[in-house]
């Protein structure tokens, strides 16, 4: 545990915690009781596809959120009334939403593509490590919870008054 500590005051070195968050990536645990290895590290073909098919479902989620948000502001159309009385939903609710939906959408494709290059290069230079992202996806999640909460919130106020 003295290994872990980065000075006498007990404070943990930034790479042991950002090893811990993120994975290991300057050291595995226990490295320096391992011999070094006589044959580099084979990477399963099933890992490069599990990678492709993770990429793919975050991006299927981003492109369903652009998608509503598009199709939102495409049917939200005047209509050719004036009296917006009859609507259900305002259209300064659907601009809310797009103005939600349409960056979340965009921060979730980035966040798929970093992910997907980063494991991508852990696994051509054949790093020992973990390939998991523990903040990442509770991060997204957090966020689309918060977007909802909003939405919901911004409708049920302009459908109250």
């Amino acid at each position: 545990m003295t290994s872990l500590l980065n000075n006498a005051n007990g404070k943990m070195s930034t790479s042991y915690i950002f090893d811990k968050l993120y994975g290991t990536k300057q050291f595995t645990a226990g490295a320096e009781l391992q011999l070094p290895r006589k044959v580099p590290m084979r990477v399963e073909p099933k890992s490069y596809f599990a990678n492709e098919r993770t990429f793919l479902s975050w991006m299927g989620m981003a492109i369903t959120l652009g998608g509503v948000s598009s199709a939102l502001v495409g049917f939200a159309g005047d209509g050719g009334s004036d009296d917006s009385s009859d609507r259900l939903i305002s259209q300064r609710t659907i601009d809310v939403i797009t103005c939600i939906y349409s960056p979340l959408s965009i921060l979730i494709m980035c966040y798929a593509l970093f992910t997907y290059e980063w494991r991508s290069k852990f696994m051509r230079t054949k790093q020992i490590g973990f390939f998991d992202d523990k903040i990442g996806p509770i991060t997204v999640a957090g966020l689309v919870l918060m977007t909802l909460l909003v939405i919901f919130t911004v409708a049920l106020i302009d459908y109250l008054f």
